[in-house]
């Protein structure tokens, strides 16, 4: 099973940043996680050993998947410096904790070092800002209800039986139109 190990760096409050896992804002710099956007990759990390988990949530991963869309190798170019902090981070820990003999289950260092290396940013993908403009009210123009073809065939008939009416009358009376 192939697994794809792209991940998005995500800001977090900095009430949210749990003292024991998660990192706090450095000075000069945001609170942030990075988070897998593939499931199976989180779920390949819930099933490594503990230490191994441990590695990444000291590190700043985030062991929840957020996936935006972005294609397999590509990064937004905006969190370039903040994913090079958290993978330093991570490479560190690594190096002092070691994870030689640790179960890592279905998931692939190699597999993960090898995307993190070919990974590339996207320059021309920004974050999704919300248009918060108040939009100018427009007069809402009603259109008229389509009428049905029974519709249509009931009001002929109608007017038809009413010229039929009035001729008629005008007939009887010994006028001509």
């Amino acid at each position: 099973m192939v697994l794809e190990y792209d991940f998005d760096i995500v800001a977090i409050a900095p009430d949210e940043v749990d003292p024991e896992h998660g990192v706090a804002a450095m000075k000069g710099h945001r609170a942030v996680r990075a988070s897998f956007r593939n499931a199976r990759t989180i779920a390949a990390l819930h099933s490594a050993s503990p230490k191994i988990r441990r590695i990444f949530l000291e590190s700043g991963f985030s062991l929840e998947s957020k996936g935006n869309g972005l294609p397999h190798g590509y990064y937004r170019s905006e969190d370039a410096a903040d994913r090079e902090r958290i993978l330093k981070r991570l490479f560190a820990n690594i190096r002092n904790m070691g994870v030689q003999g640790e179960y890592c289950g279905d998931f692939d260092f190699w597999q993960f070092l090898d995307d993190v290396r070919r990974a590339r940013p996207r320059a021309e993908i920004t974050r999704e800002v919300p248009d918060w403009t108040p939009k100018a009210r427009q007069a809402e123009v009603k259109k008229p209800k389509r009428r049905s073809i029974q519709g249509r065939i009931g009001f002929a008939l109608g007017l038809a039986v009413i010229v039929i009416v009035v001729l008629r009358y005008l007939a009887s009376q010994g006028t001509t139109p």
